[in-house]
């Protein structure tokens, strides 16, 4: 067996047992039973150990380095093939990360992360953050641990940003979000001084059958492989890769609020088509190859899809029919011009999730604010719901009644996930950029939808996107894309072209 091969099947050893995890902490989430969190912690606990010393194996490094891939030059000579050397690259960072980390910690890590996530549960349906507070001081602990492990000579918190978004560091970041903030605000202001639409038709009672009925025929229309995948339903809806054939997405079904499921699906589609669409070749297959280039470029998918596609008037012209007739009688009389401006309205919220386009971003912005300083200590643990109601006055003008629809709404620092937040707005940028990339390559994107043609668009993100994986640095990829590096003028282009239509101005 040549070197490279050894090395990928001991790389399939490791996945293979990430997958098994996934597959642990997909069913806590689905449908174990309460009683059972504490075993499964420990499950979930031994399973990242053994995962983490197939990945930590003296063996990996020893054919790493006699392939020549090094610290300074982690894709090795230039004489080997371009896959070899991506995959060389991409399993020296994860190879260097970890075995920096101690084996002990990441058992200890992973078990924490269970208790912490039925913790974080408990106390958002209890509006409870004095309940959950001693779980979130311990995962930011632990992940100024991971960071101090990794690069102690860095920041914390830009260590922590590189493992969602290679390369990115707070500076950076801070100048992308203060400039996308400016031109957000300047169109809410706009908006605002406009007639407000009427959504109340939205708020009818939905059967959660009836939207779980809309729910499987919108992942049809994506192209979502049932064969591969199914859909659940869970308190915060995610995806998550169990098998190189085996994509989990989850929703969740507001009886008063149907458009929550509805787009909270495509979104979720969106995230498995990156996942079904990775290069299914042998030098992929279960390795480390065979993941996206980062979490921004997983929400450019998810976010186009969802909103770039799913919010649009020529999606609706194909599917408003089908939609009032899955949901009849919820939107009787409702008109294509009425439902199309009624899921675009803008109006600054308190939920994330069920944000709109333009003020998604400043709830994102918000989330990197905050965790930077829990990170520095500049915020303590028990400072953060006043931080939060603050901030949401500040960039939103609205303040949470309590902190279940504040600062414990998201499940991401239950999870340990400190760093995440920012790829959902890098995630808007990087999909308006892909989707003028479209159009400068020949497609009509626009057109396609309005045809009912989403397999061409599905069709350039597959080539141009999914397939690679994680062939690509993030920031390499979008510019080997779409010819230049990321601008968020696309983004912000993009909103003010179709909000003017909407609210007219």
């Amino acid at each position: 067996m040549k070197p490279i091969e050894r090395l990928r099947a001991l790389d399939a050893e490791a996945k293979l047992l990430e997958h098994i995890g996934a597959i642990l902490g997909w069913d806590q989430e689905t449908y174990m039973p309460e009683g059972a969190i504490n075993e499964r912690a420990d499950q979930l606990a031994f399973i990242e150990a053994l995962s983490h010393d197939k990945a930590t194996s003296p063996e990996i490094g020893r054919i790493l380095d006699d392939l020549g891939s090094t610290e300074g030059n982690p894709g090795g000579p230039e004489s080997l093939p371009t896959i070899d050397r991506a995959y060389l690259r991409v399993l020296r960072r994860t190879y260097d990360q970890a075995t920096k980390l101690p084996s002990e910690l990441v058992s200890e890590i992973a078990k924490a992360t269970s208790l912490s996530q039925a913790a974080w549960v408990e106390a958002r349906k209890h509006d409870d953050f004095q309940a959950f507070a001693p779980h979130l001081s311990r995962m930011l602990e632990f992940n100024k641990r991971i960071a101090a492990c990794l690069a102690p000579e860095k920041r914390p918190y830009d260590v922590l940003l590189d493992q969602y978004e290679e390369g990115s560091t707070e500076a950076q970041l801070t100048e992308v979000f203060g400039a996308l903030r400016t031109d957000l605000v300047a169109l809410l202001e706009r908006i605002q001084g406009r007639p407000q639409i009427d959504d109340s038709f939205l708020h009818r009672p939905c059967p959660a059958a009836a939207q779980a009925e809309a729910s499987a025929y919108f992942m049809k229309v994506l192209s979502f492989d049932s064969r591969r995948g199914r859909l659940d339903t869970t308190e915060h809806p995610f995806t998550t890769t169990l098998g190189d054939s085996d994509v989990r997405i989850t929703t969740r079904y507001i009886e008063d609020y149907f458009p929550s499921s509805v787009f909270s699906t495509i979104h979720e589609s969106g995230h498995a088509l990156y996942e079904m669409g990775i290069d299914p070749s042998p030098e992929y297959r279960r390795t480390s190859l065979a993941e996206a280039s980062s979490m921004a470029v997983h929400e450019s998918q998810s976010r186009l899809w969802e909103n770039t596609v799913g919010r649009s008037l020529g999606f609706w012209l194909q599917h408003l029919p089908r939609l009032k007739q899955t949901l009849a009688p919820v939107l009787d009389g409702v008109g294509l011009e009425e439902f199309y401006r009624a899921i675009n309205r803008v109006e600054p919220s308190l939920i994330r999730t069920e944000a709109d386009e333009v003020t998604y971003s400043l709830h994102v912005i918000l989330r990197f604010e905050l965790e930077s300083r829990l990170i520095s200590g500049d915020l303590a643990v028990d400072d953060l719901p006043g931080a939060w109601n603050d901030g949401m006055k500040r960039l939103l003008g609205v303040v949470p009644p309590n902190d279940a629809s504040g600062c414990l709404q998201d499940i991401h620092w239950a999870m340990g996930s400190f760093g995440y937040f920012p790829s959902y707005a890098l995630g808007n940028l990087y999909g308006a950029q892909l989707w003028d990339a479209m159009k400068a390559q020949g497609l009509d994107p626009k057109a396609s939808v309005e045809l009912g043609d989403l397999g061409s668009i599905l069709s350039w993100l597959r080539t141009n996107v999914h397939k690679p994986g994680s062939m690509y640095k993030p920031g390499e990829l979008v510019e080997r894309v779409t010819g230049r590096p990321l601008d968020p003028s696309h983004f912000v282009r993009y909103l003010n072209d179709k909000y003017a239509g909407i609210y007219g101005f």
